[in-house]
């Protein structure tokens, strides 16, 4: 091994971990998104999105909320 080795996999191990913090950055309030868009989705339907469970959270909108609605549908036709 050469006296340059050395440098160089310390070069690239720290490229290698500024890509890595640049790309953790970059969904910027992704939760706050993906809940707006739940939302939205749920009162298209005529629903109230409400806590699945409470107290339960994992970090996914989907799994933390679900639709509630209240309409009384029925699958006979009119």
């Amino acid at each position: 091994m050469t006296k340059s080795a050395p440098k160089i996999l310390l070069a690239l191990s720290l490229a290698v971990a500024a890509s890595a913090c640049a790309s953790a950055g970059s969904r910027p309030n992704s939760y706050a998104a993906e809940l707006a868009e739940l939302e939205a989705s749920c009162t298209a339907r005529g629903g109230i999105l409400t806590p699945a469970e409470v107290g339960r959270q994992v970090g996914r909108p989907q799994t933390e909320y679900a639709c509630r609605i209240n309409d009384g549908g029925t699958r006979l036709r009119n």
